[in-house]
């Protein structure tokens, strides 16, 4: 048991690193691999029933392994036995120990600091036989202790960025890769596959007998990309990203793009192309099919290359009673892993449900999720249904799950998560074509409901066999894009990102109230806020910021105090940029870059807010005057927020800047390079809710097409008090008036489509465009 559970929690320490990695416990030979895949360690061992597979026969679930130890005397007993064997330096029988007492407690401080403690021993004695192999060459040091070094300094990045140490999981995976290169380099001078120029960097591994580190080294690499991206690290951040990109290029053909790269981070990063980011999604795809035993030979999922799609209008008038009651009722099921409290799905659509027409449709929640509580969110969702299932994901595959749900007859199954986190939706997904394929005729007269993706994940899902609509709008998908996005589409007629925003917030018995004008004062002198100062917000995580946008931001920022310096403001009330602190190596990191490039004292124009929940989140976000969009990957849940708040947001559409350009700047005097500037893209359906959400409110002079644009708006919005006033005027009308906030209004449109996907032969499947009664 201890052999086991020591393997499984390396597994589990590294699964942040890779979506499928195979990992070697000290001198074991026993390969684990993750079945589900969740892109947080933390965020996975907590809500997620963890599978592995041990060699080919032994199949173990964390749960049992959790349900096998309960007391509490054995936890303190099993921790107490770890620190002694620590002190004695004795870190496999410490790890061993500990594997066995995480169950028990996957929050635990301690735990994980006596884990990185395990992990820092076994470095440190690596590490030192390895620089003695450097130093002298007479000190062996083989390919299997560099690969357990490799992942242990892997599996010591993880905890790290799980406890925001960025700083130190970035040296850690730095100095994983250098070890593995010289290595390697060595090796293949030996073997004489190289020259002498291989000791330089990694060499080519390709077709040589160390082709196997190739995707363990880019995993490292983009590993390394995102923990700097995490911090607002930037000295190598273009550069990086365009290493990131020809690895995904490179390994696209072999299917090792699955261990690198995430679907939703491929959106998130600029460096990554709408393109390729579709082309990762397809991969993914392929993998869910491959995971339920489909062959890929028999599903070619390629959707650029389909002929173009028929578009047909779908538009419904309110029917009689007399008309509906003559009809079947739609059956409509809704899948996600997210129906609980702590995701922000859940609160956006609790409301949602019971908005639908139940004289016309039924209502059926499959819940992935092994939280059965009882928050607001979730009673609200279960309330509005007419059945809420939870699937069992530990007792049966994904075939048998979709098997259940297909029993229930639906029309309609609306997959709500996609890829945005564990792969065992798109495997449910992927079911139907297992299904179809392995009934062959009687699967005729079978019944399968049409596949639907909505919400969950904004990009394309890369297969028109697994899911035959997505639901957006035209302005995220604007017609030149069309041909990025796989299956059918359906045009909701405002914005496609839906929210219950309106009934939730300040509802009775909610306890969500957003703050008064006296409560604002209040709140802005806890945050550091002047009660004058016009404060830029920008709330999002930090990895959602790159660093040419940051430097607009900036530039905005040094113009607009300087604007009011001349019109007579004190220094102490002069405009402030309101950011979300993530570890305090992010605050570090920006104040650093705005000291070196915009000199001294405008860095303390920088202020900070920690993580909130979401009712603080909410209260505070009220103090901001205008909330900054992100460019490469927007504001979604966030924009949707700030708006209701009554808080103008600045989006950017498409940036039609020449990338060939570099953005200039009179005004300000910074050092510049050749990449701190860099053209982001903004074609990414990701990229544009934004714009979307600001369309839905009347709010389109906020949309700007350009960088140059956003700065200037960011200036007029903290200098023309007579124009902000109006925009912030109008913003609270539409609160009550505006299509974004009408949830009633949104699933009759939504409603339109289903019936119009019902009257369609899903052999033809064209685009749908609901037309707004």
């Amino acid at each position: 048991m201890k052999k086991t559970a020591s393997s499984l929690m390396l597994c589990l320490l590294a699964l942040s690193v890779s979506s499928i990695s195979t990992f070697t416990a000290g001198n074991q030979d026993q390969v684990f691999r993750s079945r589900h895949t969740r892109r947080d360690v933390h965020q996975f061992c907590i809500h997620e029933p963890l599978h592995v597979r041990c060699g080919d026969d032994q199949h173990i679930c964390l749960d049992d392994v959790v349900q096998t130890i309960e007391t509490p005397s054995k936890l303190e007993t099993l921790l107490n036995q770890a620190s002694q064997l620590l002190s004695r330096h004795d870190a496999n029988g410490a790890f061993a120990l500990l594997a066995e007492a995480y169950p028990l407690d996957p929050t635990s401080s301690r735990i994980a600091s006596m884990f990185q403690k395990c992990m820092e021993t076994n470095v440190d004695v690596a590490q030192r036989k390895f620089n003695d192999w450097k130093g002298s060459g007479d000190t062996d040091f083989s390919e299997g202790e560099l690969n357990n070094l490799f992942q242990d300094r892997m599996g010591l990045a993880s905890l790290c960025i799980d406890k925001e140490q960025y700083d130190q999981a970035g040296t850690q995976l730095r100095t994983a890769i250098e070890e593995a290169s010289l290595w390697l380099s060595r090796a293949l001078l030996d073997s004489q596959e190289v020259n002498d120029d291989a000791l330089v960097s990694l060499p080519e591994l390709e077709s040589t007998k160390f082709e196997h580190w190739r995707p363990q080294i880019d995993q490292a690499r983009y590993l390394l990309y995102r923990t700097n991206a995490a911090c607002c690290k930037w000295d190598t951040y273009f550069q990086d990203g365009d290493q990131l990109r020809k690895s995904l290029e490179r390994t696209l053909p072999s299917g090792h793009v699955i261990r690198l790269l995430h679907p939703f981070d491929a959106l998130k990063f600029p460096c990554i192309s709408l393109e390729l980011a579709s082309e990762i999604a397809e991969s993914y795809a392929h993998r869910a099919l491959e995971a339920v035993g489909v062959s890929m030979d028999a599903y070619n999922l390629e959707a650029k290359h389909l002929q173009p799609r028929r578009v047909v209008t779908a538009e419904r008038q309110r029917e009689s009673n007399e008309n509906m009651q003559s009809q079947k009722k739609l059956r409509i099921g809704y899948l996600s892993p997210d129906f609980t409290s702590r995701h922000p799905l859940a609160f956006l659509m609790q409301h949602v449900f019971r908005c639908h027409d139940k004289s016309r449709f039924s209502v059926h929640i499959y819940s992935l999720s092994r939280e059965a509580n009882e928050s607001l969110e979730v009673k609200a969702i279960r309330d509005s249904s007419d059945t809420f299932t939870y699937l069992p994901t530990t007792e049966k595959t994904p075939v048998e799950l979709y098997q259940s749900i297909v029993q229930d007859d639906l029309d309609i199954l609306v997959d709500l998560c996609g890829y945005a986190g564990t792969s065992i939706v798109a495997e449910i997904m992927a079911s139907r074509c297992k299904l179809q394929r392995d009934m062959g005729d009687t699967a005729i007269n079978t019944h399968y409901p049409i596949h639907v993706a909505y919400m969950g994940f904004p990009g394309s899902m890369g297969s028109h066999h697994l899911w035959d609509y997505s639901i957006f709008d035209k302005h995220v998908i604007p017609p030149s894009l069309r041909d990025y996005y796989s299956g059918a589409l359906v045009y909701m007629p405002h914005c496609y990102f839906v929210n219950s925003h309106k009934t939730v917030i300040g509802g009775p018995g909610d306890g969500i109230m957003l703050a008064n004008e006296g409560e604002k004062a209040t709140l802005r002198a806890e945050y550091g806020l002047h009660r004058s100062a016009f404060v830029y917000c920008c709330h999002s995580r930090p990895d959602k910021i790159d660093p040419s946008t940051f430097r607009s931001w900036m530039r905005a920022l040094v113009r607009a105090r300087d604007e009011c310096k001349k019109n007579g403001v004190n220094d102490e009330a002069l405009p402030l940029l309101w950011l979300l602190r993530s570890g305090d190596e992010i605050e570090q990191n920006l104040r650093r870059l705005v000291l070196k490039e915009f000199g001294e004292g405008i860095e303390h124009a920088l202020i900070f807010a920690d993580v909130a929940e979401r009712n603080t989140h909410l209260r505070r976000l009220g103090c901001a005057d205008v909330f900054l969009d992100t460019p490469a990957y927007g504001a979604h849940t966030l924009g949707v927020d700030a708006l209701y708040s009554g808080v103008p947001m600045i989006s950017l559409s498409q940036n039609n800047k020449n990338p060939d350009v570099e953005y200039s700047d009179k005004d300000v005097e910074t050092k510049k390079t050749e990449t701190e500037n860099r053209f982001i893209p903004t074609d990414k359906l990701a990229s544009m809710v934004g714009s979307s959400l600001l369309r839905a409110v009347s709010c389109k002079d906020l949309i700007v097409d350009n960088m140059q644009a956003y700065e200037d708006i960011m200036l007029k919005c903290a200098t023309d008090g007579h124009w902000f006033d109006a925009i912030r005027n109008r913003l609270v009308y539409s609160r009550s008036e505006s299509p974004l906030f009408d949830t009633h209004r949104w699933c009759f449109n939504l409603e339109t489509a289903f019936l119009k996907m019902r009257e369609i032969d899903l052999d033809e499947m064209p685009d749908i465009v609901v037309i707004d009664e």
